[in-house]
């Protein structure tokens, strides 16, 4: 692997435990589902290595730095062939520092469906809007794909993948891991409440504004991933 600097080989390593984190809060599908951190350097991308499920990303080992035409240019292990999906929300959104697929349970079965969360609780209020990619279930392997799909997610934390997945992103390593998980909580209550038949909740578009927030900050994301952490921690 190209050496790389402390605060780089730190930030990895952090993302490596978002990696575990996804998993336990049920991201986990096989070796599929990917994460990645924009080079400091602006060479590309440092994109989770595939052949290995989130729950084995140990550490900065476990990433390979990708450039913004797919180009493997260091790290070992070779690189998920949906690279277009990191290259091109990195190349649309300066903003971002962290960009994740994964194909959560609950979420992928509400991906082809659903534009709105109903508020059964706080998490559905974190994303309002959800925008949608309805042009392509399969896997975007292709640049032309990658850039479609980061127009879909607009300006948004996550874009849904009908009837295939999630992509979302982040500001912040852990800004990207609550984003993750919070949608998959949202989702799973979702599922759960349709499936029971419960009527919609009504609750007024400036409550949700309101509680939107009041979680939407910075201190929620640094101690929410915190407490994931421990949780994983303890977990092994």
């Amino acid at each position: 692997m190209m050496d790389m600097n402390e605060n780089l080989k730190r930030a990895l390593d952090r993302l490596a435990l978002g990696c575990r984190i996804l998993e336990l809060e049920g991201h986990g599908d096989m070796s599929l589902g990917h994460l990645s951190l924009r080079d400091p350097q602006g060479r590309g991308f440092w994109l989770k290595r595939n052949r290995i499920g989130l729950e084995e990303v140990r550490g900065a080992e476990d990433f390979v730095l990708v450039d913004f035409e797919g180009k493997q240019i260091a790290g070992s292990g070779g690189r998920h062939s949906e690279w277009p999906i990191h290259s091109e929300i990195f190349l649309q959104r300066p903003d971002v520092l962290v960009v994740a697929h994964t194909h959560p349970r609950h979420a992928s079965i509400l991906s082809g469906c659903l534009e709105r969360f109903t508020p059964y609780t706080l998490d559905a209020d974190y994303f309002g809007e959800l925008p949608v990619m309805r042009e392509t279930a399969a896997l975007i392997v292709k640049p032309e794909e990658g850039k479609a799909l980061a127009e879909a997610m607009g300006s948004h934390d996550v874009v849904m993948m009908a009837n295939h997945g999630v992509t979302f992103c982040g500001r912040s390593i852990e800004h990207a891991i609550c984003v993750g998980v919070f949608l998959e909580r949202a989702a799973r209550i979702e599922v759960l409440a349709r499936s029971a038949g419960l009527p919609q909740t009504a609750l007024a578009p400036e409550a949700r504004a309101k509680r939107m927030a009041q979680i939407m900050t910075p201190v929620h994301w640094e101690h929410s991933f915190e407490y994931f952490a421990r949780r994983a921690e303890a977990q092994g």
